[in-house]
């Protein structure tokens, strides 16, 4: 009987500590995009906001999860060639050409902390990125699953800064295999047309 209760006790006193350790606190995070849509050619990278809120769960020492909730502006830039000179035989340069896709974006970060207790982590987990809207003419790709990993580094005051790479994995043209178009081939190319995201932000953590 007394095997059993000091078994009983071990086993309270270790769950009351582990739970202990276990701490819950929501946050902000805002920074920016570089963003762009890879197998496009002459594309290069625009600059879009990134911002929402977050619920942070220390479980331990070296390791927290974090869900999150943001708004994230997506797309890419690139030059247009459409304008074409029939004196000249050829495309001319007809200025940037910019897409912009505005995504609501739910994440899960985990964050493995190098030095136990110390700020500088690194980052890794998935996103389900819901279009809200579009600037381009063709259809969009209704939601984009993502994955992002990346380096950051916490003060003790809560306050942080991250550095993220976020890479999708739909192509964004919805049901461009079904689709033929003669005038614009090179969009509707078997290369997949892919959000690829370069993130840099601040976030807090509050402390109640």
């Amino acid at each position: 009987m007394k095997k059993h209760l000091l078994t009983a006790l071990l086993i309270f006193v270790t769950g009351t500590s582990l739970f202990a350790q276990v701490k819950v606190r929501p946050g902000i995070k805002a920074g920016f995009n570089a963003s762009t849509i890879t197998n496009t050619e002459s594309s290069s990278r625009k600059i879009g906001f990134d911002g929402g809120m977050f619920v942070n769960i220390h479980f331990a020492r070296f390791y927290e999860m974090q869900v999150e909730t943001s708004y994230s502006n997506q797309g890419g830039s690139w030059d247009d060639y459409n304008y074409y000179d029939p004196y000249e035989d050829e495309y001319l340069y007809a200025g940037e050409d910019d897409m912009n896709l505005h995504y609501f974006t739910l994440g899960v970060a985990n964050k493995f902390f190098v030095v136990p207790g110390a700020g500088f982590h690194f980052i890794i987990g998935p996103s389900l990125d819901i279009l809200l809207s579009s600037s381009d003419e063709y259809d969009i790709t209704p939601a984009d699953l993502s994955f992002f990993a990346g380096i950051g580094y916490e003060f003790p005051t809560g306050l942080g800064l991250e550095i993220r790479y976020k890479q999708g994995v739909i192509d964004i043209r919805d049901g461009y295999a079904d689709y033929v178009d003669d005038y614009d081939l090179d969009y509707y190319t078997s290369d997949s047309r892919l959000n690829s995201v370069l993130q840099v932000g601040v976030f807090y953590k509050f402390n109640f």
